[in-house]
This record gives structure tokens, sequence and C-alpha cells, in this order.
């Protein structure tokens, strides 16, 4: 990469432009671009403003860090209760339904090959019927 193309990024980054334009504007790899941007720390005006974001549970302003994954939370309390509050958006496609073999009750669970029981209170009750 030439020192043109290294201050034509600088310039077509701090407008906002994404490393898709840029790398096609000036014929690069857009991860070139990407890992160029990234070690020279250079945020487009959007980043920027977005630096603060509210918290989707109790709208309290969030403090983002660069270089990290948005935080769309402030707490594990307030993302505990949105979560519950919508449930309904939680894609359960790998759910199955199992039988517990010590009470005989039906249960869902995550597709697994360890999970047997319903919970840690019959598993336990296994164990017990097995050592007599």
């Amino acid at each position: 990469m030439t020192n043109k193309q290294k201050e034509k990024i600088s310039v077509l980054r701090q407008a906002g432009t994404s490393y898709k334009e840029i790398a096609e504007q000036l014929d690069l790899s857009v991860n070139t671009v990407k890992s160029y941007c990234q070690r020279h720390e250079l945020q487009t005006y959007v980043k920027v403003r977005n630096s603060l974001r509210l918290c989707m549970q109790c709208h309290a302003e969030i403090p983002q860090t660069p270089k990290r994954k948005a935080k769309k939370f402030c707490c594990d309390k307030c993302r505990q209760l949105w979560w519950t509050a919508h449930s309904n958006l939680i894609h359960c496609v790998s759910l199955v339904n199992h039988t517990c073999p010590v009470c005989g009750k039906t249960f869902q669970a995550y597709k697994s090959k360890h999970r047997i029981y319903c919970s840690r209170t019959c598993y336990g009750k296994s164990k017990e019927v097995t050592h007599e």
C-alpha cells in the first residue's frame, strides 16, 4: 500500500465511507483497508457519535469501549429482565422434548447426548438408587 493510498483511506474514513467503498475506490482488499483502519484507530464520525448507547431496559447511558462489540445493557439484571419480558424473541429451534428416567416428567432442553434428567434433584436421586 502506498503513502498516497494511506492518506486517502484516512480522509475517506473520517468522511464516513465504509471499508468496502474505500477498497473499491482504491482497488484494495476490504480486509487490507479494515486492518489498516483498526491499527491506526480511524473511526468514522458515526462511530464516534455512537460511543454512548442507551440500555434497552432502563434507558441509562452506557459508555462504549472502542474495538469491542457494542453493549446493549448496562448490567446483567437489566439484560435478564429484558429477555424475560421478550422471551418470544428467543430462537428455540434446537429445543427437544426429553423424558426424565427418574420422575417420568417431560421437559424441553437443548439437543444434547448428555442431558437426561429434568433437574439436579433427579440426577441426585438416580445416583442414590445405583449405589444401594
